[in-house]
């Protein structure tokens, strides 16, 4: 059965897309079509594996787009982890392979009550 993306998976993914929209405009395409293959928790954070939704010829992909993991400046606050949450997107093959998230050594099982976007991280 493939789920779709939680509020929290909508939102780190949408932040990385505008992010990198000059650089990777063809990412904002794929939005769309993803769903959730599954969810691994590893104990410190959660692996999102996808699958695509769509019709024949619906969404082009370009298999000769290089492998990429992309995220954002900004850092992700949740309010139950006292540093915050690291996150970033995988592109295999042209494809959305996996969105990771990982805290900064706590432990976190994927919930959350509300989470917000802060300033962009210092260089």
């Amino acid at each position: 059965m493939k789920k779709d993306l939680n509020l929290l998976e909508q939102a780190i993914i949408s932040e990385i897309v505008n992010f990198n929209k000059k650089k990777y405009p063809f990412i904002k395409n794929h939005v769309p079509f993803l769903k959730v293959k599954s969810r691994e928790s590893t104990g410190v954070g959660v692996y999102i594996n996808f699958n695509y939704v769509h019709k024949k010829g619906e969404l082009l992909i370009d298999k000769n787009q290089n492998d990429i993991v992309l995220s954002s400046d900004k850092d992700l606050k949740i309010n139950i982890l006292k540093f915050g949450l690291n996150y970033e997107l995988v592109i295999i093959n042209g494809k959305f392979n996996f969105l990771e998230l990982v805290t900064n050594g706590e432990s976190w099982d994927g919930n959350y009550d509300f989470f917000k976007f802060d300033a962009p991280r210092p260089a």
